[in-house]
């Protein structure tokens, strides 16, 4: 069985290693003290050396300490080992994987578009985005979520990533965490859109701040498409009180 190491054991990685579980050795590293919890899901925990030293490695971390990690890891990650990241913006995980992982390091930016709560019944066919950067192994990891874990693969480069989750993501938990700051109340006599508004707060409310400052401060695109909708939200004011 090939082995996997896993940096990041949070609630996504506790979350995706069961999935993982029958396809790897897995070994996983956090700078908490996760082993209890490893040990019930029935993976291994290691070092940080131990673990970016594994033949595929798993960067689970928020995009605001990866940096640090890869300058921690980069001389013990083995040649022609397959490292990728989990993060929910790919320009900047890409550019840093590049500025310091070794050349003989195969490097493919991914990001699952799912998380605990959207995956609470299931993975299968749900959407995972696949960056290929600077490996020849791309075609074994699509084929890999495809057809073992069912998932539906979408290949992108990291712009048109970017670009696409200002709106898909950005705007979107930035209207979660209103509403859930907000505490909207669930009644009895609501319609169907307002059904949808506490879905929202329901599936986005509750993510980590680590995760929301991830999606709103880390994508370049996520910022204008705020401040346009920031702009809208005043001019319908406007409308509304003149």
């Amino acid at each position: 069985m090939k082995e996997l190491g896993f940096i990041g054991f949070g609630s996504f990685g506790k979350f995706i290693i069961p999935y993982l579980k029958p396809y790897f050795d897995i070994t996983v590293f956090d700078v908490k003290d996760f082993s209890v919890e490893a040990k019930k899901l029935g993976v291994k925990w290691g070092g940080l050396e131990e673990v970016s030293g594994k033949e595929f490695l798993a960067l689970a971390v928020p995009v605001q300490y990866l940096e640090d990690l890869l300058i921690q890891i980069k001389d013990f990650v083995k040649p022609k080992s397959l490292v990728f990241d989990l993060s929910s913006v790919k320009v900047k995980p890409v550019e840093l994987m590049i500025k310091y992982l070794p050349e003989n390091v195969d490097i493919i930016g991914t990001h699952p578009l799912f998380g605990p709560q959207s995956g609470k019944n299931g993975i299968a066919n749900l959407n995972i985005v696949v960056c290929p950067v600077r490996t020849k192994k791309n075609g074994n990891l699509i084929r890999f979520f495809s057809q073992e874990l069912k998932l539906n693969v979408l290949e992108r480069t990291p712009l048109v990533h970017d670009q696409q989750m200002a709106y898909v993501q950005a705007l979107t938990h930035f209207i979660g965490r209103a509403v859930n700051q907000m505490d909207i109340p669930d009644v009895e006599q609501k319609t169907p859109a307002y059904q949808f508004l506490l879905n929202i707060k329901g599936n986005l409310g509750q993510d980590s701040m680590d995760l929301f400052y991830t999606i709103e401060r880390e994508n370049p695109f996520a910022k204008a498409v705020r401040d346009q909708f920031i702009e809208e939200l005043y001019k319908l004011k406007d409308k509304i009180e003149c």
